[in-house]
């Protein structure tokens, strides 16, 4: 891959991929190539988060398509080499965004969760994977979403005090009003009542 073609993304948004019935003849380094890219994915490369997470779910079941997938982050790298993290002294406080793609696995239709933590110019934590659980709605998707967010912000806050940081509450914003309106009002009703205990905990 080295004179490979770079590319501009990490992942074809267009991109569904299903389970290889039967494991491809060649012999392919998926898995390692996977493990590789996660090792990036988790130390410092955020922007290829939610493709490793996508592609490692064939890590049992992959082909000569999956395999394809996983070279195109490698193009994706190839042109990115220079991107890095940078971290200014701005006084600004920690803050996480969250997000959901609701019901977007055509697999097994479960959502994706994604959350991000800033703190002096650049992200200090991440993280982008599969939900336990089918939602069914996008409200419930980003309540879930928000839910590991939060469970991110407390670490961090305690991370924070022992290193005798001035941070109070991390503030984590939400696009979706319904998951907002849900986080804020525990109230039982239609749209939320069979929500497990554990997504309440915000």
């Amino acid at each position: 891959m080295e004179n490979c073609k770079p590319i501009g993304s990490p992942m074809d948004p267009k991109t569904k991929l299903t389970p290889s019935e039967e494991k491809s003849q060649e012999n392919l380094p998926y898995q390692n190539l996977i493990g590789c890219l996660m090792y990036l994915s988790v130390a410092t490369r955020p922007d290829i988060s939610f493709a490793v997470s996508y592609l490692s779910q064939f890590n049992s079941c992959y082909n000569s398509q999956h395999w394809n997938a996983a070279k195109r982050v490698l193009r994706y790298l190839k042109g990115t080499m220079d991107f890095s993290l940078t971290y200014q002294k701005n006084g600004q406080p920690i803050i996480g965004y969250a997000d959901a793609d609701w019901g977007s696995c055509t697999i097994d239709r479960r959502s994706y969760s994604g959350h991000c933590f800033i703190f002096a110019g650049s992200a200090i934590s991440w993280s982008a994977k599969k939900q336990s659980c089918v939602a069914l709605s996008t409200a419930e998707a980003e309540h879930a979403a928000i839910t590991e967010a939060t469970k991110e912000a407390l670490h961090l806050r305690n991370l924070a005090v022992d290193l005798h940081m001035d941070q109070q509450k991390i503030k984590i914003f939400s696009d979706n009003q319904a998951a907002q309106h849900i986080a804020k009002n525990l109230v039982v009703s239609s749209r939320s009542k069979h929500i497990d205990i554990k997504l309440h905990f915000i």
